[in-house]
């Protein structure tokens, strides 16, 4: 296990071609909107990107009409961590568990939040320092968001 942490700050499109389509339909073409206020965080293997995130400062694309009720949390200096992501093959190896530490660490005092639509992830967040703050009440498209506030 030879991995290296990279802020990616040229190329992001190297980061964007590991992600799933439908995410790369969000994401590539609002970037120009988010470029200067975010920041790529990626586990490299042998020059090949395997895992990554990105760290949203301010707004984030395609915020929920649940998350609007949560937009509140930027203005309390919360950052928003979205397409965290891991390859298939590489899954299962603790990465991004391993992601959300390096974040925590290189930004040792702030606070962050979350959104999942996946109720398979709930017990990861929880048991990488992250608290279940709010559920949709939409039964069609349940939606969790998470804070942590890394100390």
């Amino acid at each position: 296990m030879n991995y290296r942490f990279v802020h990616l700050k040229n190329s992001p499109e190297k980061f964007f071609g590991i992600l799933p389509k439908d995410w790369q339909h969000v994401i590539i073409p609002n970037w120009k909107n988010f470029e200067n206020t975010s920041s790529i965080y990626v586990f490299e293997e042998d020059n090949n990107i395997i895992a990554g995130g990105i760290v949203f400062k301010n707004k984030h694309p395609e915020i929920s009409k649940f998350e609007e009720e949560f937009l509140y949390l930027y203005v309390e200096n919360y950052f928003y961590l979205g397409f965290i992501w891991v390859i298939p093959e590489k899954r299962n190896q603790k990465l991004a568990s391993l992601w959300l530490h390096n974040i925590k660490e290189i930004n040792p005092f702030q606070k962050f939040w979350l959104t999942t639509e996946e109720a398979s992830l709930k017990y990861f967040y929880e048991k990488n320092g992250f608290k279940l703050i709010a559920e949709s009440d939409d039964p069609t498209y349940k939606e969790w968001i998470f804070t942590s506030d890394n100390s």
